[in-house]
């Protein structure tokens, strides 16, 4: 569901909107989160949680991992435009989005 109150809530968080940030390259899963940003797996999947609460992310399980990405939509699609534009301004992010493109973990054990 798409509610101004809990998408604001959502991105009031700089972790969160790190997460949403690398979510802009690919899906990803949450072991894979784990190593690009060297948090505990309860700590990310929360983040996630509440970003998918917000409508802002979707998840998609495959055997046993869960795959998340951006759930972009005619309402949020402005907001989500908007952030990747700045985003693309700010080296944590920049840092971020490098270290998932040369993240080549795979969620397979």
């Amino acid at each position: 569901m798409y509610s101004l109150i809990s998408v604001s809530k959502s991105l009031a968080d700089e972790t969160r909107l790190r997460i949403i940030s690398v979510l802009f390259l690919r899906e990803f899963c949450v072991c894979e989160l784990q190593e690009i940003f060297g948090m505990s797996e309860p700590r990310i999947s929360r983040h996630l949680r509440i970003l998918k609460d917000a409508g802002l992310v979707t998840q998609k399980r495959e055997s046993r991992w869960n795959y998340y990405r951006l759930r972009v939509t005619d309402k949020n699609k402005t907001l989500l435009n908007y952030l990747d534009e700045n985003f693309r301004k700010n080296d944590v992010f920049l840092k971020d989005r490098e270290k998932a493109k040369n993240t080549s973990l795979s969620c397979s054990i």
